[in-house]
């Protein structure tokens, strides 16, 4: 019977093992990163909406009241 060292068992288990795991890990940084892309992208479009939402309503409140000061003239 060959028996091998406690190094030698973890060293192989190492060698067989780590190819997959390192893929994996390096998928899933991938995903998360573009998921965090996504999310960066869906946050200043939101941010965007609100600054075009509030331009509008100055800008509308503005000409309102711009129209009411010429219809007292």
């Amino acid at each position: 019977m060959d028996e091998q060292s406690p190094q030698d068992i973890c060293n192989e288990l190492v060698a067989k093992y780590a190819p997959s795991i390192s893929r994996s890990m390096l998928v899933q940084v991938t995903a998360q990163a573009l998921a965090n892309a996504a999310q960066n992208a869906t946050f200043a479009q939101q941010q965007q909406n609100v600054i075009i939402n509030a331009n509008t309503a100055v800008s509308a409140g503005l000409l309102h009241a711009m129209g009411a000061a010429y219809s007292k003239k």
